[in-house]
């Protein structure tokens, strides 16, 4: 959809300025936008990218110098949240589809117990278990397989190949990216006479409203309890979440992190890539762990935890490698010498 530069700030609630006529047509990055797109930078260290941008029309922080650029500007405090809601404007088809084109496939399998709300549509050689409910505007994208007794909410969107496991319960306005499994059992094993011996997994899986999921994804279910992921929870790719874990509310996780059975992660926390989390332990609320971090203790303050060795030249890397080895005997050495002092 086309905008004049007026509307759209009207729509935004925001501040403007440039021809209020002028049309803005659709968006881009400032590397790759066309003459009629909408851009936006969060700082001014973008400026000399801005200034040789393609695109017409830019949302920048209030405090910004526009003068001396040749752009029309819409002024936000949020200049990155303000180009989202932009986004839903400009480009109609993020939006969720009319009840009235819920379709579905021939293909699927739906069992004559399971319970479709209004506007559902269901994708090809989708599977639709027993007793499985379905709330009002879902999609159930293409080889899904939803198993017997879940439970999904409202205006969700399942890509293709999410694989939901039985008695899962999924709240309203998730999304789960191609290949999310949710609900398989966790790794749950005990020692007996020289060979592992499964322990069933008899808990399920819990998400709470507005939690995202990326593809190739995994939350194992219970063991006993249920493992749970809180509302408005922002999970990338490739992540594994151990049974029995939890996580606090509107806290987000980046690809590759491995959270451990029964640790429990507190809100609005930020789980760097690569970190793991060892089991069984707490992270309080806002907490931030960077990447490649290994978590082996509960963390009981806010704040930001690092662990690991940043990158050098490998030649240095080894020097500090046979360094490291040392450490132990300097500081006895150290605490010798301070001792007979």
């Amino acid at each position: 959809m086309n905008f004049s530069l007026k509307s759209l700030a009207a729509n935004l609630d925001l501040n403007f300025a440039g021809d209020p006529e002028s049309l803005i047509c659709g968006v881009g990055s400032l590397s790759n936008a066309k003459s009629s797109d909408l851009c936006f930078i969060q700082n001014a260290k973008y400026t000399n990218r801005l200034k040789i941008s393609n695109c017409s029309t830019v949302i920048v922080p209030i405090d910004f110098d526009f003068a001396r650029i040749e752009k029309q500007f819409i002024f936000s405090a949020t200049p990155q949240l303000s180009f989202v809601q932009a986004l839903h404007l400009l480009v109609p088809e993020l939006a969720s589809l009319p009840l009235a084109l819920a379709t579905v496939h021939p293909s699927a399998q739906i069992s004559d117990s399971a319970k479709l709300g209004l506007g559902v549509s269901v994708g090809a050689l989708a599977v639709i278990g027993d007793n499985a409910v379905i709330g009002l505007g879902s999609s159930i994208g293409a080889g899904c397989i939803i198993e017997p007794d879940v439970k999904i909410g409202d205006h969700c969107m399942l890509h293709s190949r999410v694989t939901v496991c039985r008695q899962v319960m999924i709240g309203s306005k998730c999304i789960l990216q191609s290949g999310v499994v949710l609900g398989g059992d966790g790794f749950g094993l005990v020692m007996h006479e020289d060979r592992w011996h499964k322990i069933p997994q008899i808990g399920t899986v819990i998400l709470e409203d507005d939690v995202e999921i990326g593809a190739n994804t995994t939350v194992d279910r219970g063991a006993l309890d249920d493992t749970i992921i809180g509302q408005g929870c922002k999970l990338d790719n490739l992540i594994q979440v151990g049974h029995n874990v939890q996580i606090g509310a509107h806290t987000a996780i980046a690809a590759h992190a491995a959270i451990a059975g029964s640790a429990i992660i507190g809100r609005y926390c930020q789980i760097s890539g690569c970190v793991a989390v060892a089991g069984h332990l707490n992270i309080v609320d806002h907490v931030i762990v960077t990447g490649s971090s290994l978590v082996t203790k509960s963390i009981k303050e806010p704040g930001i935890y690092s662990s690991g060795t940043p990158l050098q030249e490998n030649k240095d890397w080894h020097k500090c490698n046979v360094r490291y080895k040392a450490l132990d005997q300097l500081a006895k050495s150290v605490a010798s010498l301070e001792k007979n002092r």
